[in-house]
């Protein structure tokens, strides 16, 4: 092996560079790897204000405002019933941003980098296994492995299988607008017969949009985009005089890995609990999963074991309350009575 680090960090999503940065900080020697070189669609670029003392506390709160995010004042949602409205404006957090979530994480791994983390961007990590207690991932040595890759995970001891609480298809749409870009910068979430839309804002002017629908539903029967615009009219108004630029569709789970630690490995972000986009928090989450992530590698690279089964009960902790929330909150929207979708998520227990 050319070389040997203390943490190898393999994805480079918001969780994987905020373990790198949190451990290079903590002057260890941590590596990074990231498959891409950020010119491919990532999603959550709706950040809420709670995300603003944690970019502070990690330090990278100027350079975030560099990005020139879009500034989000609140969220309007039509769920079972009239429109709400939460505002920002009194948020004591300050408020809500719309990213580019590609540029959001390559910022991450840059800061990572800048305090000391090797990156190797645009790298497939090649774990090779365990051996005389170093992690080999291709030619580099570790001594602990963070698996930061997403809702699929690496195949390293202990499997990946997982706890599924419920399985949603995304249809994504990015769309131009024909005229000027709309004044209302608030993200819109909306119930329809067979899923919920939600839309928001880009930075570089354009729009996303997607419609959030059930994968055993989509794949039975299809989903028609403007049936279900007929009964979104809050929707219907964001994207009157739009084009559509792209579109694809996206697996979007809500799952907790069965094994989130193992020996000497742990995971973060998605790859070790996955959240419905209806939280609104998946970015929030891996910010600060990944800080407590760097915490217990630390302490076991340290000699304190007890710092990684504490992580692991409050991952678990966190999706546990999470999915009460969220199973409370599909239970509130009354209305499609008899679709399927909905039906599906009123019934006690995992889907």
């Amino acid at each position: 092996m050319s070389e040997c680090f203390d943490a190898a960090v393999v994805g480079g999503g918001a969780a994987g560079a905020t373990v790198a940065l949190c451990l290079a900080r903590r002057g260890l020697r941590v590596c990074l790897f990231e498959t891409t070189r950020f010119d491919g669609e990532r999603y959550g670029e709706t950040l809420p204000p709670e995300i603003n003392p944690l970019l502070r506390e990690l330090g990278v709160f100027n350079e975030f405002r560099g990005l020139e995010p879009l500034e989000s004042p609140g969220i309007v949602s039509t769920w079972g019933g009239l429109p709400h409205e939460q505002d920002y404006l009194w948020n004591r957090y300050g408020p809500g941003w719309h990213v580019d979530r590609n540029r959001f994480d390559a910022m991450l791994c840059r800061q990572a980098e800048a305090v000391g983390a090797e990156w190797f961007q645009g790298c497939r990590a090649q774990v090779k296994g365990r051996d005389g207690g170093v992690w080999r991932v291709g030619e580099i040595g570790a001594r602990m492995l963070v698996d930061a890759t997403g809702r699929n995970g690496l195949q390293i001891a202990g499997g990946v299988e997982r706890e599924m609480e419920d399985r949603l298809l995304a249809i994504v749409l990015r769309l131009i607008h024909k005229g000027d870009a709309p004044h209302d910068a608030r993200t819109y979430i909306e119930s329809a017969p067979a899923g919920w839309w939600y839309s928001a804002p880009l930075p570089q002017g354009e729009t996303i949009a997607m419609f959030f629908t059930d994968c055993d539903v989509y794949a039975r029967k299809g989903i028609v985009l403007d049936e279900q615009l007929i009964h979104a009219p809050l929707m219907r108004s964001r994207l009157v005089d739009t084009e559509v630029v792209s579109t694809r569709a996206v697996y979007a789970a809500s799952s907790c890995r069965k094994a989130i630690v193992g020996e000497a490995w742990l995971a973060v972000g998605d790859s070790a609990s996955s959240y419905d986009p209806i939280s609104g928090t998946g970015v929030l989450k891996a910010l600060r999963q990944g800080t407590n992530a760097a915490i217990a590698v630390d302490g076991f690279l340290r000699g304190d074991t007890g710092l990684l089964p504490a992580y692991d009960a409050l991952a678990r902790k966190e999706f546990d309350t999470y999915v009460r929330r969220r199973r409370a909150h599909y239970a509130s929207e009354r209305r499609w009575t008899g679709c399927e979708f909905w039906e599906k998520r009123r019934k006690p227990g995992r889907n």
